[in-house]
């Protein structure tokens, strides 16, 4: 298994096989996060992500399966955000995504995608990462705090 970052040749397949399931997942989670059925999901995720290719504080990895002719079967997006100067506190590295497809899970393959993300933090004079999960999605919570990731707040919202 190789972590790499994202080429543009990869993006369709990252839509495809591995954000489409994600965000489809997490819709099942929670309404809240339930795909958009106005607009063409798919082609915007594409031209999102291949947007992003060129923004220096945001990289994505990719994990690629290379005994399943060099499938993707994992992604991790991670942003670099500097903390405002009023904060006694340095940069933090901010974990966007982390999806590892069913089939890849249960041999640490997102704890590896997690290390990667904390290298490239590192590599950028961050102090922390950081990261949202889903407060029903308890497997994601359980590899988090395994790697000591730990609550600090909780976000709330409310329909207006």
């Amino acid at each position: 298994m190789q972590i790499r970052p994202l080429t543009d040749d990869d993006v369709p397949s990252l839509v495809d096989d591995l954000w489409l399931p994600f965000a489809d997942e997490m819709g099942g989670i929670d309404q809240y996060d339930a795909l958009s059925e106005d607009t063409d999901v798919r082609a915007e995720a594409v031209e999102y992500r291949r947007n992003q290719l060129d923004d220096e504080d945001r990289q994505t990895f990719v994990a690629v399966d290379d005994d399943a002719e060099r499938r993707l079967v994992g992604y991790t997006t991670v942003s670099y955000s500097e903390s405002p100067p009023v904060f006694a506190r340095g940069a933090v590295a901010k974990v966007k995504d982390l999806y590892v497809a069913p089939d890849a899970r249960g041999d640490g393959l997102g704890t590896r995608l997690l290390e990667r993300v904390h290298e490239w933090g590192r590599e950028r004079g961050c102090e922390r990462a950081a990261l949202s999960v889903h407060v029903r999605n308890e497997a994601a919570q359980s590899c988090y705090e395994s790697m000591g990731y730990e609550t600090r707040y909780v976000k709330m919202d409310r329909p207006l």
